[in-house]
């Protein structure tokens, strides 16, 4: 049995195929089947194709606030300021 990432790709794969038909024959209800079927991958199908990606760039993100939360702190608080002055 196909796994659910497989049958998003075997579908992202039929829709560019379809785009470039519609491309070269230049049959308007191909696109509108095209834009259909893009959407209903986007908003369904995402969450499956782009999982790793979505979760390196959420840490990614978390990582960089925890930088910049830090970085205002010592902003505020004047602490790196105070340490240079001491040296």
């Amino acid at each position: 049995m196909m796994n659910e990432k497989g049958k998003w790709l075997i579908l992202l794969f039929a829709d560019v195929l379809l785009f470039i038909v519609a491309m070269a024959t230049n049959v308007t209800p191909i696109y509108f089947l095209v834009i259909l079927l893009s959407f209903f991958i986007y908003k369904d199908g995402n969450a499956v194709l782009f999982k790793e990606y979505d979760e390196r760039k959420k840490q990614k993100y978390e990582e960089y606030r925890l930088v910049q939360d830090a970085a205002k702190e010592t902003l505020r608080t004047g602490k790196l300021l105070k340490k240079k002055r001491e040296l």
